[in-house]
């Protein structure tokens, strides 16, 4: 008896384990890090790589305090990708701002003959915060004009919170 219990144990075990594997569920969360200009005319070295000295912050009004954290997450959401970024310790000169979510993407799916991808676009969320208190949080869904089920694939290029055209902040790592 015990046996027949284990087995048809391990029988629904594999039923709920092959049906819940079918599409695996797929979603991005980074910290935000405060956004620089690429580095064009090296003007130094450090830890002997070319390096630009005096690199000013993209966005230098809106900028993360001492102890300012950041995190965007991403999630597919039917056709569209659902964000929702948390900023916390902004600077003061970050008041009154307005920001948006923004992502970088390039997509691979089905095209009548073969896959094919897409040129890279960037969606920016419709839905803004302005920030208070050092504060800002953005949820929005953006649409990817995606077919649910066609199993598409999309690369992130890159990810952020935009203050009107400028990515002042871009997912990244801070290295303490």
């Amino acid at each position: 008896m015990t046996r027949f219990l284990l087995g048809t144990l391990l029988w629904l075990l594999s039923i709920e384990c092959a049906t819940a594997h079918e599409l695996p569920k797929t979603k991005l969360t980074a910290a935000l890090v405060q956004s620089y200009p690429e580095c064009t005319a090296p003007t130094a070295t450090t830890n002997a790589r070319p390096a630009c000295e005096l690199a000013t912050p993209v966005g230098t009004v809106c900028r993360l305090g001492h102890e300012g954290t950041g995190t965007l997450a991403a999630a597919v959401k039917g056709t569209g990708i659902r964000v929702k970024v948390t900023l916390k310790g902004l600077s003061e000169t970050c008041e009154g701002t307005r920001l948006a979510a923004a992502l970088r993407l390039r997509t691979t799916t089905h095209c009548p003959s073969e896959h094919c991808t897409t040129t890279d676009e960037t969606l920016v969320s419709t839905v803004t915060c302005t920030v208070a208190k050092g504060k800002c949080t953005i949820k929005d869904t953006l649409p990817t004009g995606l077919v649910a089920g066609d199993e598409s694939l999309v690369q992130v290029l890159s990810c952020g919170v935009r203050n009107g055209s400028l990515e002042s902040f871009s997912c990244g790592l801070l290295v303490p």
